[in-house]
């Protein structure tokens, strides 16, 4: 078998240089020899092979190993809609719902397979795995099983197949192929169905969907997928399916396996004791250092590793990395998952390829520590893989070729022992590791458990990788391993890294190593023998090399760089070695030791080693004087490369930067780190580490160092770790842009954690700073731990506890005031049996952030000081081994002045000795601060072996601020063992301030050894301070020992003060000291060294039972109800969105809502509300929500029934697919009066956000309701004063009229039935009025009759026609309803209720003397005659007369035609002559009307009531008279219509009593001369004096006296306590929050306006008002207001009283 190409994959963080040497529990001692067996020394021997183990690699398994690289395609709807997981995460439902898949999937272009597939083969990619099938279930190929699928989109007009196209590219490269195929399928609606048992439908549709691909030939390299990944997620928020995993394996090995004879069966990823490939554990693409090949199956369980959970199938660990066992008995390749960009899928926000570094650290890590790289490598929205992330494949695998493509181990001139060689047989040989194939190897006799080759060159080589390759064809079973190297043949041997397991392949990379020998050993455990394939020695391509140098765009100098590097002349060694940057470090233990820097730029760092015996220099930059810093590079633990120093921003130019070390403790330098980009900065993130609990979000804070010129642009993206997608918001990726001079931004939320209600453990993930600028820097991730809610416990918070419990706060340098406050909150919670799980978890959280967050400390410096214990009752341990300085000046070998450590000391760490000698005295120095002067008692714990006492330990300050003294420590020898001892002995300290405590012996008999020193005070004066506490109205506030508002407190002691709210009322804000401290329930002064003054005040929260909302008593008026004041509110749904609870935007009127109700099977929320209604009757509620649904709706109850239930529809109020605020009215029937409880739910379903109840009083219960008689007047009113109102009949409008005046005269108090009858009589009339009948009119030849054919008339009018016949002709008949009628030449229907016809037909004239139009003319005149209402006597009179002449000329026989003709001429004349009588319809229904007004006694004033009667009177008159003109009687209906307008209504009945209520208390409060100021109070006297004259002022209107209660409570609001002068004089903008905010307490402003909705229509509601006057005066006086003084606020209501008193004058003058 040839060996296959490296392969590579990608990576994140930069080069692991650390080694570790451990070794297995079952590893034995690494042993090397330095002389050994050459291949010359080896023969054929036909020794037998080493048995290989119970537990090896199939075929498969082998080859994925060996080919190492294998990448991954993700590609569906996601990628077009930029998406992780398609499904609505809250849900678990299909979050495409509604769209087709031709909507979700837009690929118009050809997906390029070819391309993808050719980039990743010739990268060095053995395998591509394709996710057929992603978790939101729809498929990139045409499958028979769903419609939601490629077919049906409009790719290749429903043609296209990717899967298809992926599999004939690879098969074209001969690539191996996998399938990902997920189980959980959120789209197919069997999913979950029937419980989601195991033998339900989808079980039996996910084989299906199997079957169609695994036995379709054109699937997969040849028709052949070698692994597939089953990828076991089910949902995360429960477990809705059981999956039939053996009918699903039994179908893959059918089709993949040695059943369709292949070698091997198909790998299976994910799939419980079936797995063959498991994940590794993280996304990260990394391994552990220690990885094993090998699972444990037992009892029907895998166990992939010892941090796994119980029963969980697929074996994932919990801490990030699969180890597996070395004992393991089932082969399963770990395999590293990771992707080339930041999502699995692609998107706009998430297609920067991650740096080659990245991917290099990736590499290594994985393929490097016995694992497989899976790389993702996702398409673009157009079917191609992106060119950035195609030429970072391309230049990742030529990386990898060019670093393992010579290999140095089979250079000429090199020679490979081998300390053992199995039999010495040639089959055996050292030669067989470096000879490129796998199917040899070298390894020892059976009993030689280990053993190691020996690479020696000629002359020596530079490397900086190193590969181990064990025969894992025999199993895995190497448990220690350790690479030497020598600089020369005769150098010693250095460790370059040792370690644990080998397996497929181990690659150590380092810094530049120049060798001429290394040495590979490695070990095994009893009863194994060490086998090795293949051996390496590389040197890196320049991208894979491990990096010592700064981030990208940062300068980087090696510290041999002696052009910008000048060490002093003495004190400075260097130094190479594999950990250090650039394999280069320079050091000195000699005080004084310095080195200059030089560089250009913003910003410095120095780069070197911390160590246990390093120590402090003083950093120089530029000034030479003064040191800008003094740093420690003592640690606990040894770490090389670390940042020992990083300057402040400095100004953009040439720099130096000096270093002197301050001791003899060593210090190392390895490189300078400059940030030198013109002062524009690089970006870094400000933490290494956070925590958060589920379901919340994370505010992270980004810092720009360097300088801030210009702008910045990055990204804040995650990385999943071993938390991934189901654990956090992979998709909140976050653009960081910094504007020109911005240094800091907060990003919020930076992540989100999802809530997961299964027992994961804590896992965590990485958030990364990017950039296609280089413009980060040394901080540039973080990794962020996701707390585990459901393994959090009542237990393991109380294990917490007690393991915090037992820390010591001297032992930590910071972070101990953050602790201990969450220790306190933690304690309470757990001594809290009704805490909340909820609550536990955020103490456990809390606590264990604070506790991870604390320094230890190492020494006290001057920035760290030891404190002096001067509080009463304290004590503080000085740790000896703490010093600040350790001066060993004797030069002794055994009792040394240095830290040793044994287990008697306190912290385990003492101070060893200190001498005194010819050659000087040791000493150790602490930097101390004491407060205060006075006596302090020490106890020394110490250990004292000189049994003639001669020990004695002095003390003395370096200025003598402490008196100098010494004493003697007895021998502490118990039956001749050294045993602890104290002694007790008091130090004076005679000045206060910092100083500096020496320690030492006083002669030649030295000091003991010395653990620590226990100080309390002795005799410390202290002072005594009080704290002065005020309540505002709504709450109280109380302390112990607090009388007359004082608590009297002693120095260095605490107070605490409890703020209890009113029922109803919460705690509005707590000011301290005059500054707001937020709201607050307790407040503790710490630590009190002055007086202080603390006041609560308190605003209304939400109604109760003693504190109920008031329904309004009086009609008309309004009150409102806040939604947010819910006396409970029941969530009972479990929604995560839309939950039932108070939420806060600017859109709701007070700034609150209640954000839903919801019905659900489980449950109904519900809001419930105190109330008292006074009065039952109907009010009308106007309730403002928004929704987002037509189908919402509000239902309402009384739970005793004494409100009728009901509901209301809340339409969806989206303008533009934006919700907006909207309002709809229902009335509310309170049928019983008093105190109840009302209650809002979802009727069903949902109900909309809902922000408040405007409630109106519109009928009391034992009124008539007039609603539909008013509605049934105003009816009747349009038609009465319609402008075309003649056309109906006069008659009947003046009986409407009689109607509407009978109808206005009902009130409520009349009987329903009373006020039905009238609205039905009213109703009746309308409809009678406007009914219409139709007259048809005809004429037959001869003339005409018009208005001819049909016409309309309203009932009760008259219609006339008049008949014209043609000259020549007469009318010879006329027929009316078929019935002939006398011939007229005009026919009037009158008062119309019928339908009628006319008829009318004509003849010639005859020759003779034609009469008939005579007649015709005698006969209309004679209906004239009969109209004696409708014309004058006189014109009546004159036609008289001619129709006696006519009818004289047509009874004469003789009579000729002149005479016939002149008759009818005459008769005709005088018709025309007639003079019509004046129309007085209009002026009687005007007095009908004004007669309907003039009895509403009730409604208008006498004086106006009896000038309309006048106008009556006067049009009576007129109707009279029959005489009258029309002029006469349109100046009467004038007059009516005039004094009808006129008509005065009577003024409402105005409300004073909560004026007399606010002056009253107000009064109480005004004599208070001792408490407020004067000013304050004179403003308040004013209020009430303005207040008095309303209430005596009998004219006054109710908006006046709204408007003097609001200016009495703001007066009384404003008052000052004669103490906030003084806190006003020295903090003019103390008030600034209620300027902007509204009021100080309930009944104030808000927002600027008088507490928004408390008074409507002048109504009140919490003594606050909302309209009209009393708000803009209130805005007036708080616009007026520039600084917080009283005098301010005094004025302001002055003016407001004045104003008052300016209306009311004004008042009395117009009237």
């Amino acid at each position: 078998m040839r060996k296959k190409a490296l392969s590579m994959l990608m990576g994140l963080a930069l080069g692991v240089t650390t080694i570790f040497s451990s070794v297995g529990t079952m590893g034995v001692t690494v042993y090397a020899a330095e002389n050994g067996v050459t291949d010359a020394e080896c023969t054929d021997k036909d020794t037998a092979a080493p048995t290989p183990d119970d537990t090896v690699p199939d075929a498969n398994q082998y080859k994925y190993q060996k080919d190492e690289l294998a990448a991954f395609c993700h590609f569906g709807p996601n990628t077009f809609n930029e998406l992780e997981w398609g499904f609505d995460q809250s849900t678990q439902k299909k979050l495409y719902a509604g769209r087709t898949p031709d909507q979700i999937f837009t690929l118009e272009s050809d997906f390029d397979a070819e391309t993808l597939v050719t980039t990743l083969k010739n990268a060095g990619f053995k395998k591509l795995i394709v996710t057929a099938k992603h978790h939101d279930g729809f498929c990139i190929w045409n499958s028979a099983y769903t419609d939601y699928d490629i077919a049906s989109t409009s790719y290749k007009n429903g043609e296209g197949d990717i899967l298809a196209e992926i599999s004939e590219a690879c098969t074209a490269a001969n690539m191996d192929m996998g399938l990902y195929l997920s189980p959980w399928d959120v789209a197919e609606s069997t999913f979950g169905a029937n419980g989601g048992t195991i033998d339900n439908a989808y079980n039996e549709y996910y084989n299906n969907q199997l079957e169609e691909i695994l036995s379709n030939p054109k699937y997969g390299n040849k028709g052949h997928f070698v692994e597939v990944w089953m990828d076991g997620a089910n949902g995360y928020n429960n477990v809705p399916q059981t999956y039939n995993f053996e009918k699903w394996f039994a179908t893959i090995q059918k089709y993949e396996g040695k059943e369709a004879g292949y070698k091997a069966d198909c790998m299976l990823f994910g799939a419980g004791t079936h797995t063959t490939v498991r994940w590794i554990g993280n996304e990260n693409g990394f391994a552990d250092d220690t990885t094993w090949a090998k699972s444990r199956i037992s009892n029907g369980q895998i166990y992939n590793d010892e941090s796994q959970r119980a029963g969980d199938y697929k074996g994932d660990p919990t801490d990030g990395y699969s180890n597996g066992y070395e004992d393991g008995n089932h082969w399963t390749v770990p395999e590293a998952d990771a992707r080339i960009t930041s999502g699995w899928f692609w998107g706009t926000q998430k297609n920067t390829p991650r740096t080659l570094t990245n991917l290099a650290e990736m590499y290594f890590r994985s393929v490097g520590h016995n694992a497989t790289l899976l790389l993702n490598v996702p398409p673009n929205n157009e079917g191609k893989v992106d060119k950035a992330i195609q030429d970072r494949v391309v230049e990742f695998g030529q990386n990898v070729q060019d670093t393992f493509r010579t290999n140095l181990a089979k250079a000429d001139g090199t020679t490979i022992t081998a300390s053992n060689v199995r039999g010495n047989d040639i089959d055996f040989k050292p030669g067989n590791a470096v000879d490129d194939d796998d199917a040899t190897y070298w390894t020892t006799d059976d009993g030689t458990t280990s053993g190691s080759l020996t690479i020696k060159w000629d002359s020596a080589k530079r490397f900086d990788v190193v590969s181990i390759e064990e025969a894992i064809q025999n199993g895995q079973h190497i448990n220690s391993y350790k690479v030497e190297y020598k600089e020369n043949d005769n150098a010693s041997w250095q460790t370059m890294e040792s370690g644990v397991t080998v397996g497929s392949k181990r690659l150590i990379r380092t810094s530049p190593i120049s060798a001429t020998q290394v040495r590979i050993t490695v070990g095994t455990s009893t009863g194994k023998v060490p086998q090795l394939s293949e051996v390496g020695v590389y040197k890196a391509s320049k991208g894979f090399q491990l990096s010592g140098a700064a981030p990208d765009g940062m300068d980087s100098t090696s510290v041999n760089d002696k052009t910008k590097f000048k060490f002093s002349s003495s004190g400075w060694n260097p130094q190479t070695g594999t950990t250090y940057i650039n394999g280069q470090n320079t050091w000195s233990n000699k005080a004084g030791a310095s080195f200059t820097y030089e560089f250009d730029g913003t910003k410095v760092y120095l780069m070197g080693t911390k160590d246990p015996g390093h120590g402090q220099a003083y950093v120089y930059i530029d000034d030479m004087d003064t040191p800008v810093a003094t740093i420690d590079t003592h640690d606990t633990v040894r770490s090389t490369g670390a940042k020992i120093f990083e300057s402040a921003d400095l100004k953009n130019g040439h720099h130096t930067l000096k270093l002197v070390a301050k001791t003899t403790a060593a210090i190392g330098v390895e490189a300078a780190y400059v940030i030198n980009n013109g002062g524009k900065g690089m970006l870094e993130i400000e933490n290494e580490t956070y925590t958060m609990n589920e379901g919340s979000d994370l505010a992270v804070k980004i810092k720009r160092v360097g300088g801030t010129t210009g702008e910045i642009t990055a990204k804040l993206e995650p990385n999943p770790g071993s938390a991934i997608q189901k654990h956090f918001n992979t998709e909140l990726i976050s653009t960081v842009q910094f504007a020109n001079g911005e240094s800091e931004k907060e990003i919020s939320p930076a992540a989100h954690a999802n809530r997961v209600p299964t027992t994961d453990g804590d896992v965590y993930f990485t958030l990364e700073l990017s950039s296609s600028s280089p413009v980060i820097g040394l901080s540039s991730s973080a990794k962020v731990t996701i707390l585990d809610a459901d393994a959090i416990t009542r237990d393991s918070l109380n294990t917490l506890i007690t393991e915090s419990e037992g820390l010591k706060e001297h032992l930590y340098s910071e972070g101990w005031t953050a602790f201990a406050a969450a220790l306190s909150s933690a304690k309470t919670v757990a001594a809290n049996v009704n805490a909340t799980d909820t609550q536990i978890k955020n103490a456990y959280s809390t606590l264990y952030a604070a506790k991870e967050a604390l320094v230890v400390r190492t020494q006290y410096t001057t920035d760290d000081r030891f404190q002096f214990p001067w509080k009463p009752g304290t004590s503080a341990t000085l740790e000896a081994e703490f010093a600040t300085t350790i001066t060993e000046a004797c030069g002794d070998t055994q009792w040394r002045c240095e830290v040793n450590s044994e287990n008697w000391a306190s912290n385990g760490k003492y101070i060893n000795s200190l001498n005194k000698t010819n050659t000087g005295t040791d000493k150790v120095e602490y930097a101390y601060n004491a407060k205060k002067p006075g006596t302090y008692h020490v106890v020394a714990t110490y250990r004292s072996g000189d049994t003639n006492n001669g020990n004695k330990l002095a003390w003395s300050e370096a200025n003598n601020k402490i008196t100098a003294g010494n004493i003697t420590t007895p021998h502490t020898k118990v039956n001749n063992v050294l045993s602890v001892g104290t002694v007790e002995f008091d130090i004076v300290v005679t000045k206060a301030g910092e100083g500096t405590l020496i320690l030492q012996p006083v002669d030649n008999s030295g000091a003991p050894q010395l653990d620590k020193l226990e100080i309390t005070p002795k005799n410390v004066a202290v002072e005594s301070y009080d704290i002065t506490a005020t309540a505002g109205e709504g709450g109280t506030i109380t302390a112990e020992g607090l009388a007359d508002g004082k608590v009297s407190v002693t120095e260095g002691e605490s107070a605490t003060f409890t703020i209890t709210a009113n029922d109803g009322y919460e705690v509005s804000d707590v000011k301290v000291d005059g500054t707001s401290v937020g709201k607050r329930t307790s407040y503790t002064f710490e630590n009190v060294t002055a007086a202080h003054t603390i006041e609560a005040t308190f605003a209304f929260a939400n109604y109760t039972a003693a504190n109920p909302f008031e329904f309004p008593t009086t009609k008309g008026t309004t009150k409102t109800l806040e939604a947010e004041h819910a006396t409970t509110i029941t969530e009972a749904c479990g929604a995560t969105e839309w939950r039932c609870e108070v939420n806060s935007e600017a859109w709701a009127s007070n700034g609150k809502y209640i954000n839903s109700l919801n019905k659900t099977s489980t449950g109904a929320d519900s809001v419930a509300y105190a109330y008292n209604a006074p009065v039952a009757g109907t009010y009308k509620v106007t309730v403002t929500y928004r929704s987002g649904s037509d189908t919402n709706k509000l239902a309402w109850s009384e739970q005793d029934g004494k409100i009728t239930a009901g509901q209301v529809a809340t339409p969806n109020s989206k303008v533009n697919n934006v919700l907006q605020a909207k309002t709809v009215e229902f009335n509310m029937v309170v049928t019983t009066a008093g105190a109840g409880t009302l209650v809002f739910t979802a009727p069903d379903g949902d109900s909309p956000q809902t922000d408040k109840f405007d409630i109106e009083l519109v009928k009391l219960a034992d009124e008539a309701d007039l609603t539909e008689l008013q509605t049934a007047i105003t009816n009747a009113e349009a038609i009465l004063n319609a402008a075309d109102k003649d056309k109906y009949s006069a008659a009947a409008l003046v009986e409407l009229q009689e109607l509407v005046n009978a109808g206005k005269q009902l009130t409520t108090a009349s009987s329903q039935a009373d006020v039905d009858a009238k609205k039905a009589e009213i109703t009746a009339k309308i409809a009678d009025i406007q009914t219409q009948f139709t007259i048809t009119a005809t004429a037959g030849n001869g003339g005409k009759i018009a208005p001819t054919g049909a016409t309309n008339v309203y009932k009760g009018t008259s219609k006339a026609f008049t008949i014209t016949p043609n000259d020549g002709y007469h009318v010879d008949s006329l027929t009316v309803d078929g019935t002939a009628v006398d011939v007229v030449t005009e026919y009037t229907f009158s008062d119309v209720t019928a339908n009628h016809t006319i008829a009318v037909t004509f003849a010639k004239d005859a020759m003779t003397v034609a009469k008939e139009n005579l007649l015709a003319a005698i006969n209309t005149a004679n209906e004239r005659l009969a109209q004696t209402d409708a014309y004058t006597p006189a014109s009546l009179e004159a036609l008289q007369n001619a129709v006696d002449e006519a009818q004289t000329v047509y009874n004469k026989a003789d009579a000729t035609q002149t005479e016939v003709d002149n008759a009818k001429a005459n008769v005709e004349a005088k018709i025309a002559a007639l003079k019509e009588k004046a129309d007085k319809s209009a002026l009687r229904l005007a007095v009908k009307a004004a007669e309907g007004e003039a009895a509403l006694t009730d409604k208008y004033t006498e004086e106006s009531i009896a000038a309309l009667q006048t106008a009556i009177d006067a049009a009576n008159r007129v109707l009279a008279d029959d005489n009258a003109t029309q002029a006469e009687v349109d100046a009467q209906v004038g007059a009516v219509n005039a004094a009808k307008a006129a008509l005065e209504e009577k003024k409402a009945p105005v409300v004073k009593e909560e004026l007399e209520k606010a002056v009253a208390d107000a009064t109480e409060v005004v004599g208070a001369t001792d408490k407020y100021t004067e000013a304050s109070l004179a403003a308040l006297q004013s209020a009430i004096d303005a207040a008095n004259e309303v209430l005596q002022n009998s004219d006054a209107t109710q908006d006046e006296i709204d408007a003097a209660v609001q200016a009495v409570k703001e007066a009384r609001a404003a008052l000052k306590a004669k103490d906030d002068d003084k806190k006003d004089d020295s903090n003019k903008d103390d008030d600034k929050k209620d300027d902007n905010n509204g009021s100080d307490n309930n009944g104030g402003n808000n927002n600027g306006n008088a507490n928004n909705g408390s008074n409507n229509n002048g109504s009140f509601n919490n003594g606050s008002s909302n309209n009209g006057t009393a708000n803009g005066t209130s805005n007036v006086a708080k616009a007026a207001k520039t600084g917080d003084t009283s005098n301010v606020a005094g004025m302001a209501m002055l003016c407001l009283a004045a104003g008052l008193v300016v209306v009311m004058a004004k008042r009395r003058r117009t009237n």
